[in-house]
């Protein structure tokens, strides 16, 4: 067994975010976080795709990751994916994941290859 307080912590951390989100605004909470930055094709992506274990985001020339993504990773016996903005549907394909990563970067960008600061929220659940 883990760290029983980190157990009973990573929930609640996550339901803020959640909550923050929902009302568009952001969570400032002076916890352990990672952020990937650097510059286009810098490896960004492999980098959050290596801590899932899955591949899952979208890949392509030039601009492909035109939207942040909030990822939280949350431990479970079943491994499936969730997005905030259709929280009822479980994803178990991560190709799907990707496709659905896509759409919802078009809905909010345009096909035009514009750039949202409105983040994207995925949870992946996996028992890695």
């Amino acid at each position: 067994m883990g760290n029983r307080g980190m157990e009973e912590l990573i929930p609640l951390v996550n339901k803020l975010q959640d909550a923050f989100s929902s009302i568009g605004q952001s969570c400032h909470l002076d916890l352990p976080q990672i952020a990937v930055v650097g510059g286009q094709s810098a490896g960004k992506s492999s980098v959050l795709e290596n801590f899932v274990g899955r591949d899952f985001l979208p890949r392509g020339s030039g601009i492909v990751t035109r939207r942040p993504l909030i990822l939280q990773l949350i431990f479970s016996k079943t491994e499936y994916a969730e997005f905030l903005h259709c929280k009822s549907r479980k994803f178990t394909d991560f190709e799907e994941v990707r496709q659905e990563i896509e759409a919802e970067t078009e809905r909010v960008t345009g096909t035009n290859k514009g750039i949202s600061p409105v983040p994207i929220n995925l949870r992946v659940y996996s028992p890695h």
